[in-house]
């Protein structure tokens, strides 16, 4: 690598480094704008990096990696165009357009083939897969720092992930034959994945047919039902993708995708860019979708299991066990709701702080190194569904893409008995209370009597009248924070959590 390129490469992170030293909010602007710049001109990883930082609606400092990084004159791309076609230009395109737009380890033309048909060309940067591999070597040589270290986190299957990932976005070949499979196998009605020209690619050019539209952030006044009809196309197709093909698009950054109508006015997303795909084996995906029907419907069947067949570190779970059912309740929320959901009301991450506090680290650091890359994809999905401002029905969606065979299949699916000296019950959803009842009695008769969701115990401080706080707090026999921690800890298990006797009434509330 040119000494020019090491110096961009500790200008990343010296600016990376000032974005984070930001002591107002003015600095942090200007110093995000700094860094936007530095990742444009270097390109590669850290162009790619910067991709992931940028905001949907495109008022962000990194949103110019995403549409205004400038890009290599034609000129200096046309010896690789050429080379790899092997034949002048002129010989396979009518037209070709002179400025095109930068990627972060290509850029793309516009052009017109000599048939007629319009088409876009992808062509790799000079020497990127040198200034890659050094890149790699150099992200490989990172200690580990904070809780990467403290809590066990697999570094080096990081490391190994991102080189085999990012040796495969390096040659096109690959990318077309996934680009090609994913249009065979993820048939959705609104989608459009771009043709591949199969005897034009090669392992630096990629031509494919030209997509049409606008980004999201042009998206956000067209009519609601529009926005709903887009929202569904892009869950039905992370659905459809990764529980039927096993091939899941990830890299969702705004660049990536194009929004339009077709001729009879309905909306189409184009999906743009299959370098970066997840497979996901069929075991995998099968326990994922066997852990979202249970946590649903309350089956007999164990998220320890599952989350382990799909790759989980067993003896880091066990430290957590009997906080997985609600940690499942809460990663799959918007499945759980039979009705559109409202993704600013799913604070996953204030919930899983809440019942894990520094353990969830246990849980972050038993995960597998490939799953990163699918939680970017759906958190794509979700950041997009959270702009156009629409609420979906997640189960309903799940239903309408998946054949009942599939469901089927995955509620069938055997698990294998997690084995660690460590496991203690290994509870599963079945186990749990299903309601929280609320009984008042005075001198014997009853006054009050309430049935709630059993998760509704979650919240029992705030639903609580204010002297039966009173009371609980001077009776020094009942420990309610002790009561829910031992619950966040253990489950909703069926359980009478306390009886209050106060002048002739009797307050009990019990789980079952």
């Amino acid at each position: 690598m040119s000494m020019n390129r090491l110096f961009k490469l500790f200008s990343v992170a010296w600016s990376a480094n000032k974005v984070r030293r930001s002591s107002s909010e003015k600095q942090r602007i200007l110093a995000q704008q700094a860094l936007a710049r530095v990742m444009a001109d270097t390109r590669g990883i850290s162009m790619k990096i910067g991709q992931l930082f940028s905001e949907l609606n495109g008022s962000s400092a990194f949103q110019e990696l995403v549409e205004g990084v400038e890009p290599f004159p034609l000129k200096q791309m046309l010896p690789i165009l050429e080379q790899d076609l092997g034949l002048p230009v002129r010989k396979v395109f009518k037209k070709i357009d002179k400025v095109g737009s930068a990627a972060s380890l290509g850029q793309v033309h516009l052009a017109v083939l000599v048939t007629g048909e319009q088409v876009a060309v992808k062509i790799r940067y000079p020497d990127m897969d040198k200034a890659i591999d050094t890149e790699l070597t150099l992200a490989g040589l990172l200690p580990g720092m904070g809780p990467v270290k403290q809590w066990g986190f697999d570094i080096e299957a990081y490391k190994v992930n991102l080189t085999n990932n990012m040796h495969r976005e390096l040659d096109y070949r690959s990318e077309a034959e996934r680009q090609i499979n994913f249009a065979h196998q993820v048939k959705v009605e609104g989608l459009n994945t771009p043709a591949v020209y199969k005897h034009l690619s090669s392992k630096r050019v990629l031509v494919q047919s030209r997509a049409s539209g606008v980004l999201i952030h042009q998206v956000i006044d067209w009519p609601k039902q529009d926005r709903v009809q887009i929202g569904k196309i892009l869950l039905t197709t992370l659905f459809k993708s990764l529980f039927v093909a096993g091939e899941v698009h990830g890299d969702p950054h705004a660049g990536n995708f194009f929004y339009d109508y077709d001729d009879l006015g309905s909306p189409v997303v184009s999906l743009l860019d299959y370098g970066c795909t997840i497979t996901v084996s069929e075991h995998k995906r099968l326990a994922l979708l066997k852990l979202i029907v249970a946590c649903r419907l309350k089956q007999a069947v164990s998220p320890l299991d599952c989350f382990v067949a799909m790759g989980f570190d067993a003896d880091k779970l066990v430290h957590i066990e009997g906080s997985l059912i609600l940690l499942s309740q809460y990663l799959f929320e918007p499945f759980l709701i039979s009705q559109p959901l409202k993704l600013s009301d799913w604070q996953l991450e204030k919930n899983l702080t809440e019942l894990l506090g520094e353990k969830r680290w246990w849980f972050r650091s038993a995960g597998p190194a490939d799953l990163l890359l699918l939680m970017r994809a759906f958190q794509g999905v979700v950041s997009q569904l959270d702009y156009l401002q629409v609420s979906l029905d997640w189960w309903e969606v799940l239903l309408d893409a998946l054949d009942s065979h599939v469901i089927a299949q995955a509620v069938d699916y055997g698990l294998t008995e997690t084995h660690s000296g460590l496991v203690k019950n290994n509870i599963n959803f079945s186990d749990q209370a299903e309601k929280l009842y609320v009984e008042v009695t005075n001198h014997g008769k009853e006054t009050v009597s309430i049935t709630l969701p059993a998760d509704a115990v979650l919240e029992i401080e705030q639903l609580m009248p204010s002297e039966v706080s009173v009371l609980i707090a001077e009776s020094k026999t009942i420990d309610l924070q002790g009561i829910l921690d031992n619950i966040r800890r253990n489950g909703i298990m069926p359980q009478l959590l306390f009886e209050l006797y106060n002048e002739g009434k009797c307050y009990k509330i019990w789980l079952e």
